[in-house]
């Protein structure tokens, strides 16, 4: 009777290693099939990943854009910065990338289409995996800054006196101090903020008690030459260089060749009848150096193009705290970015036009005062012209944000 027992129980379990080798040999395969295929989904979902992340990048990106330069170009732009990020990391992937830009608000929705092979020879799906992806953003509403008197304290600030004119119709004009505009003079700007308190004829009402905003170039390094020989000037045409001691204009136009001009030790003058002129030029004062642009001469200048100051037209150090003067009747333009940030800009004159020809222009000084009856002008057509507007200041403050899929 035992060993009966014992020979069914033999044959019992060696049926049921038969079934288990047989169920094994059977799902095996079925049990590579899905690990395979969820390897595959992990993979696909990744890609997914990257690419909406490439979109959102994008996005963002040709938005802020789209403030400066407007839709011209923005499919190009979408496609570069999508490129950037998927042509290394999704070496396998075939994409497409377009773009859909509002038509009345700085608005973009980046789409990006793609295609990756299966692992099962694209048989499941049927074709390899396709992937859509799509962001939105959008400028936030943000006016650009052209005018911050840097001076935090004390008796600095923005003043306008008697009948004079500041117009800045689209951007931004900031005392980190108080504004007075007194008797008939007038401030009319996109946006007017203090720090401080403001008084008089502003348009529209200025924001009071704002935060300060910060010299967007406090940390810019101002390189300093040296061999300062005063040599007296009289040549039409002036190369970039060291221009030391004083520099008094009698008569005709200096024209300044492109480059960087630094003025040590000395004034620039400009008196009647005279005029300065230059294309791609930045004017560098040192601490004992600054300008008076007098009587009826011309001032026609336009920032660098490239190089470690593009976008700047005229700079100082920090130490300068001196008075740059522009009471000229014949003041075109001053193209790019004034940045004097420890110094005053003033500008006086009898019903006299103040850079009205430059497309955009920026000031930072430690203080602007305006005098007599001038009409200066700050416009900010950014996209105009080929001198690009440095980082901090102009469109840049315009922020951007993804808009959520409806």
């Amino acid at each position: 009777m035992g060993g009966f027992i014992r020979r069914s129980m033999a044959a019992f379990w060696a049926d049921a290693a038969a079934g288990v080798a047989t169920l094994f040999a059977i799902g095996a395969p079925v049990v590579a099939l899905l690990a395979c295929g969820a390897i595959d989904l992990f993979a696909v979902h990744a890609a997914r990943t990257k690419m909406q992340d490439a979109a959102d990048a994008s996005a963002l990106a040709v938005a802020k854009q789209l403030a400066l330069s407007g839709p011209e170009g923005a499919e190009d732009r979408a496609r570069l910065f999508v490129d950037e990020v998927l042509i290394k990391a999704l070496p396998d992937v075939e994409y497409q990338v377009s773009t859909e830009v509002a038509k009345d608000s700085p608005t973009v929705t980046v789409n990006v289409n793609g295609w990756r092979a299966s692992f099962f020879g694209n048989l499941l799906p049927p074709g390899g995996w396709t992937m859509a992806v799509s962001s939105t953003a959008s400028a936030v509403a943000s006016t650009p800054l052209c005018v911050l008197a840097t001076r935090e304290h004390g008796k600095d600030k923005v003043l306008m006196d008697d009948q004079a004119l500041l117009t800045a119709p689209n951007c931004l004009v900031h005392s980190n101090s108080n504004i007075e505009v007194k008797k008939s003079a007038w401030l009319r700007a996109a946006m007017v903020q203090t720090s401080g308190s403001a008084k008089g004829r502003i348009e529209p009402a200025p924001q009071t008690d704002a935060p300060e905003i910060v010299d967007p170039f406090k940390a810019m390094s101002l390189v300093a030459e040296s061999n300062c020989i005063p040599a007296e000037i009289t040549d039409t045409e002036l190369a970039p260089g060291v221009h030391c001691g004083d520099v008094k204009i009698k008569e005709g136009v200096l024209n300044l060749k492109p480059g960087l001009h630094y003025f040590q030790k000395g004034k620039l003058e400009l008196g009647k009848g005279t005029g300065l002129y230059g294309r791609d030029v930045v004017l560098i004062f040192d601490k004992e150096s600054d300008f008076k642009i007098k009587e009826d001469a011309s001032l026609d200048l336009t920032g660098a193009k490239s190089g470690v100051y593009a976008g700047f037209v005229v700079i100082t150090t920090p130490a300068n705290t001196g008075t740059f003067e522009i009471s000229t009747t014949s003041a075109k333009q001053l193209l790019g970015t004034v940045y004097i940030p420890a110094a005053k800009l003033l500008v006086s004159g009898d019903k006299n036009k103040v850079n009205e020809a430059a497309p955009w222009t920026v000031i930072v000084a430690k203080s602007i005062e305006m005098r007599g009856s001038p009409n200066l002008l700050i416009q900010s057509n950014y996209a105009a012209t080929d001198v690009p507007v440095p980082a901090g200041v102009g469109p840049m403050q315009a922020s951007v944000r993804l808009v959520p899929a409806s």
